[in-house]
This record gives C-alpha cells, sequence and structure tokens, in this order.
C-alpha cells in the first residue's frame, strides 16, 4: 500500500468546492424571486387590463346616453348658476335646489360638473342655451361615474356648437376662448370623429387642467345619424399604472405612434380591448440595481442561509485541511514512503498496542544479491523490485497481521496465532508469492532469505527482542545457501 501524499487540500478546493450548494441555492432564490415578480406582474397586466375594460364601458354608456336623450319638459338651466368670465359663459349646478324636496330624478348626493361655453350659452334665449338645456339633465351622471376609480380624472361631453360639459369642474375652469374656437380643427376631435363606433386613446401626455400624464378614451356622439359631439374620460396614467405589488420596476403603456418602446422594457403585452380602435403594449420597465436590493430585501433568508452554508462549509474544510495535514504527517512519520509499509518506528508503535493471541511470529526478509541487482539494473529497477516485494508482502498476510521495511532491501512481517505451524506456514507462503511472481520485475527473477522467530505471548516478547532473535537467523539462511527460511 502505498502513503497517502496528499497533505492538504488545496486554497482554490476550500473556497471553491463549498460554493456548490450556496450557488445551489441562489439559483433557487433567484428563481423564486423570478417567478413571483413574473406573477405579480400578471396580476397587474390583468389589473390594468380590467381597468381600461371598464373604462371603455362607463364611456360606451355615457355615450349610448348622450346618443338617446330626449329633452326634458322642464329647463333645469334655471337652477344653475351661471356667469360670464372672460368671454365664457360658465354654468354649475346649485347643489341645494338640486338636492330640494320633488327633485327625485338627482340622488342627494354632491354633484360636481360644469359647462362652458361661448357668453351667449348664457342667453336664456339663445339657441346655444335651449340646446344646453336639453342635455344638462345628463351632466350628474358624468358626476356619478367619474368617482367609479381612483384612476378616472374627469369625464367631459364637447358639443359640436362649441360648449363643454365636464365633471368634475376642474378642468372647465381651465378652458379659454382659444380652445373652444379651435376645439374642431384638433387632432383629438378630428380622429375621434372619424372612429365613429370605436373607442379612440391617445396619449399619455401633460394636460393643463392636471399635474400628471394623462390618457384619454374618447368616442363621438351620434343622434339620428348626425354627429352631435364628442365624450372624452381622462385616465390618471401614473395612477392607473401606480403597482400594487411589490415591483422594484415600473410599468408603462406603449403605442408606437407616440414614443418608442424603451430599451428596458421586458414582459411585452398587447392589450387588446373589445371597440377600441387603437391597441396598447404594455410593458414591464427593469432597473437592474432596483431588482437586486429588492431581491435582497425579499429574499434575505435564503441569501443569509446560502451565506451561511458557504462559511459553515469553508470553516469545516479548513478543520478537515489541519487534521488531514496532521495525519499526514503522523503517517510520514510512521511510514516507509517508498512502499507505503510501517517503518521501524511505526511498527513499533503498532506492536505496543496490537492484539495478541498464544504465539507471536516475526520474521526477517531480505532480498538476496540485492547490491548485485542496483548495480547491474539501476537503482530505479531495485526501487520497483523493493515495492513489488512490498504488494507481494501485503497481499500475502492478513487484515491485522503487519508488515514493515525496515532497511534497505530489509521486510519485518508480525503475525500472532494461536498454533505454532499455520504462523510457519504463512511465512512460507509470503516467501514463496515473492518469489514465483519476482520475473515481473526482473526477466531472471530474484529469491529471498529470511529469519523467523515464533515464541509463546507469553514470553518476553519486545520488539528489540523478537527482531534480534529473527535477524540472527536470516544471518543464518543467508551463509547457508539463500533462498530459504530458518526457523
Amino acid at each position: 500500500m502505498q502513503v497517502n501524499r496528499q497533505r492538504h487540500f488545496s486554497l482554490a478546493f476550500v473556497f471553491l468546492v463549498p460554493l456548490i450548494v450556496p450557488l445551489a441555492i441562489i439559483a433557487l432564490t433567484i428563481k423564486n424571486y423570478y417567478d413571483s415578480v413574473n406573477g405579480q406582474i400578471n396580476d397587474e397586466y390583468q389589473r390594468i387590463h380590467s381597468a381600461l375594460s371598464r373604462a371603455t364601458k362607463v364611456l360606451s354608456a355615457i355615450d349610448y346616453s348622450f346618443s338617446n336623450y330626449s329633452k326634458s319638459n322642464f329647463i333645469w338651466l334655471v337652477d344653475h348658476n351661471r356667469q360670464v368670465v372672460d368671454g365664457l359663459c360658465q354654468m354649475w349646478p346649485i347643489d341645494a335646489l338640486l338636492r330640494a324636496e320633488g327633485r327625485g330624478e338627482i340622488p342627494a348626493i354632491d354633484i360636481n360638473y360644469m359647462l362652458v361655453g361661448d357668453k351667449v350659452m348664457c342667453d336664456p334665449n339663445s339657441a346655444q342655451y335651449k340646446r344646453v338645456s336639453g342635455q344638462v339633465s345628463l351632466a350628474p351622471v358624468l358626476s356619478f361615474l367619474h368617482d367609479i376609480d381612483d384612476f378616472l380624472l374627469g369625464i367631459h361631453y364637447i358639443d359640436r356648437e362649441g360648449y363643454i360639459m365636464s365633471s368634475p369642474d376642474t378642468y372647465a375652469k381651465n378652458i379659454t376662448s382659444e380652445i373652444i374656437n379651435t376645439i374642431k380643427t384638433r387632432p383629438f376631435w378630428q380622429v375621434t370623429a372619424r372612429n365613429r363606433d370605436l373607442i379612440t386613446i391617445s396619449g399619455p401626455a401633460p394636460v393643463l387642467s392636471y399635474s400628471q400624464l394623462v390618457m384619454s378614451l374618447s368616442m363621438p356622439v351620434f343622434n339620428q345619424d348626425v354627429h352631435q359631439g364628442m365624450l372624452s374620460l381622462d385616465i390618471a396614467y401614473n395612477t392607473l399604472l401606480s403597482s400594487q405589488q411589490r415591483l422594484a420596476g415600473e410599468l408603462g403603456l406603449y403605442n408606437s405612434a407616440h414614443r418608442a418602446l424603451p430599451n428596458d422594457a421586458v414582459r411585452i403585452e398587447s392589450v387588446k380591448i373589445d371597440g377600441v380602435a387603437v391597441n396598447y403594449t404594455l410593458y414591464y420597465q427593469y432597473d437592474w440595481k432596483a431588482e437586486i436590493r429588492h431581491l435582497v430585501d425579499r429574499q434575505r433568508y435564503g441569501l443569509l442561509l446560502a451565506v451561511f452554508t458557504y462559511v459553515f462549509s469553508v470553516i469545516a474544510l479548513f478543520f478537515i485541511n489541519i487534521r488531514v495535514e496532521h495525519n499526514y504527517f503522523k503517517q510520514l512519520a510512521a511510514r516507509d514512503p517508498l512502499t507505503g509499509l510501517l517503518n521501524r518506528r511505526g511498527l513499533e508503535v503498532y506492536l505496543a498496542t496490537a492484539q495478541r493471541e498464544n504465539y507471536l511470529a516475526l520474521a526477517v526478509f531480505d532480498i538476496d544479491n540485492f547490491k548485485s541487482i542496483n548495480d547491474t539494473f539501476g537503482h530505479d529497477v531495485g526501487d520497483q523490485v523493493i515495492i513489488y516485494m512490498a504488494k507481494k508482502i501485503t497481499a500475502n498476510i492478513r487484515s491485522h497481521d503487519a508488515a514493515a521495511r525496515v532497511g534497505g532491501e530489509e521486510f519485518v512481517v508480525f503475525m500472532t496465532g494461536n498454533e505454532i505451524e499455520p504462523l510457519k506456514v504463512s511465512m512460507q507462503r509470503v516467501q514463496k508469492a515473492v518469489r514465483d511472481g519476482a520475473q515481473q520485475v526482473l526477466s531472471d527473477g530474484f529469491t529471498i532469505s529470511g529469519g523467523v522467530e515464533v515464541v509463546s505471548a507469553e514470553t518476553d516478547s519486545s520488539f528489540e527482542v523478537l527482531f534480534k532473535a529473527a535477524d540472527t537467523k536470516l544471518y543464518q539462511a543467508k551463509t547457508t545457501g539463500k533462498d530459504k527460511l530458518v526457523f
């Protein structure tokens, strides 16, 4: 048996091998995070799609009301405040009157809308006043519906005669004469008018009345096949896309007609809603630094487990390294480096603790004419002969027997047993095995001689005593013909 020449693990082994399990844990942690984020993005996409679908239904319901309105027998405008500001007529509800007894048509809740048009609209005798009076009964509907969702900023009706009905009144208060006079020439009006049976989406874009980006859903209003005006529903873009999940990145809606898709956009998915003329695309805009911070925050326990596993493994390998190196030096001190057999010191330690039966046998074997082998074939071949003999001895003794190399070509075999004769036979078997296979290393083979001392376990059986007696018998074998054992 060859001595273990591995002193210790390399530093690369100590630091790199323990990475296997932590890296597997980190990979699983990242996958769990990835799956979680994808699931949250799916939920967000579904929420946005549902919100836009609901907004289109609100707009379609209002359009149905405006397209099929009938003039009331009561002129509602007499109950409205009216004022002319900068050449524009503004009308808004008188809340107390609208909630007065006998007005069961209007629920007793806050109603917030405003009508804005040319100053002649405030004149009860004008055609515009009469047209408004036939539509104003629908104004509270705008007020009711614009409060359905937080992302709905406002609902507006823009009439072909140049007045605007808006809820809440915030937007209407910022309307100017220029807007009123140019409303029909704006792309917003023209594109919507062309999509008669469809809803047109525009934006996101900044709007004067709001402090954030606005998306608008609009559709034309027809009555008896005559274009009457246009309905517009304003959506707070940032509110709609504000993640209700713990996402590190941002959600976005993209339309190639308005702006380019960001380079860092992923999870691109079309938003297709029945009845909408322009389809948008949802995307998730990631920020890898934010994603890493988010990953560490949400998966910190898994990452801590990976770090702990790695540190524990490295420390464990350091301790194993110390133990391996200790065993290495211990073996180095007790074994012959060429053959792996015990050396003289190792054999003495072994004999001091070995279990003993009735008889002990110690043999000293020596290769015959070994100097001639070295001189003829060289020391390399001599070493191969020694290694061969060590292997043969090891293969022909029991596991609890011991073998040692105590000199250049001198070997010791120690056995214990309950009878003398089997011990002698075992020693002869070792000699015969070495001699019979010797041609494996030398073409002419070689022989060995030996001296064997067999004593009772009760006698003085120290190593020095046994070795000296066996060595004396070896000398007899060498001087009386070689290739034999002397007992």
